[in-house]
């Protein structure tokens, strides 16, 4: 799991959702204590491998208001492909 995830899932209105719910006591074990890692994670060669044998994934977001939007995406195995560290996947 990305270092970074709980810096960005965790944001403080899931939090206080999560305390309303009672959920804090799980999820404070996974959010880093201190400050946040700098910079981007890189995947690793596992995880590159992996996506490379991929014909299909999807790719959701969530907007303000809370609605999910979902897409499916798909092709030839090998579509997914990771250009370099910085541009991740595309």
């Amino acid at each position: 799991m990305s270092k970074h995830y709980a810096a960005i899932a965790f944001t403080e209105a899931v939090r206080d959702v999560q305390r309303d719910h009672g959920g804090h006591v799980f999820y404070d074990r996974k959010r880093p204590q201190g400050t946040a890692v700098p910079g981007a994670d890189a995947l690793t060669e596992d995880e590159k491998g992996y996506l490379a044998e991929r014909d299909s994934f999807y790719l959701a977001t969530v907007s303000e208001t809370g609605w999910p939007y979902v897409q499916f995406r798909c092709g030839p195995t090998g579509f997914l492909r990771v250009f370099d560290d910085p541009t991740n996947i595309a």
